[in-house]
């Protein structure tokens, strides 16, 4: 809840109840509804829906958001019952020299807080659930929750796969990020999944095909 009070205005608990994922896990299922307060300018005044499945792996808090303007239908959230927790860990994989320099450019421009040079790391053509440069341009110069507004101090890339693909590369793992005021540092998913290179420079492409 503090989250949605930073972002948005009328907020409304439309569901709150316990529930479990189709292996028994136990986890909570919560639907909200609000106004946008617009910290991204496309977002300004509009009704968004957020449902959640909030569960619990070991020590780790796992919660699946969808976001749209409308309500999730019983199609979408069987979607995010469709978690589920394999064994064991994913372990570091090497990748070529250049794309770890592309990695740790990006932490180090993320850390220093010059957005013009970390949008530097995303192509024109960068598309991710339908977020395009721009918009991801104004979550890191305004919202609430991105790591510069946050007030990240460090952030290391960890790979975890790595798949080429011709002039795109397939590509997931986490950083590992420490902020102001935190005891702990904490491990953010690589939620852009593709990168390309572009004239010789590797960028973030997104999630499209």
């Amino acid at each position: 809840m503090p989250y949605y009070l930073q972002v948005g205005t009328d907020i409304k608990v439309l569901s709150d109840k316990p529930s479990q994922l189709k292996d028994g896990t136990p986890a909570r299922e919560v639907e909200l509804e609000w106004v946008s307060k617009g910290s991204v300018a496309q977002d300004a005044g509009l009704k968004r829906n957020a449902f959640h499945l909030i569960t619990k792996k070991d020590v780790m808090w796992v919660d699946v958001t969808l976001n749209a303007e409308e309500k999730a239908g019983e199609d979408l959230k069987k979607i995010a019952y469709s978690l589920t927790f394999l064994t064991g860990r994913e372990e570091p994989v090497n990748v070529p020299p250049d794309v770890r320099a592309f990695l740790d450019m990006c932490s180090t421009d993320v850390v220093s807080g010059d957005v013009k040079a970390i949008m530097e790391h995303y192509s024109d053509r960068f598309l991710y659930s339908g977020m395009r440069k721009a918009y991801l341009e104004q979550f890191f110069r305004n919202h609430p929750h991105s790591p510069i507004q946050a007030g990240i101090i460090s952030s290391e890339p960890t790979v975890t796969v790595f798949e080429p693909r011709g002039d795109k590369a397939y590509i997931d793992g986490f950083f590992t990020e420490k902020y102001k005021g935190a005891a702990n540092a904490i491990k953010i998913p690589m939620m852009f999944q593709q990168i390309i290179n572009e004239h010789g420079q590797w960028r973030w492409f997104g999630n499209q095909k």
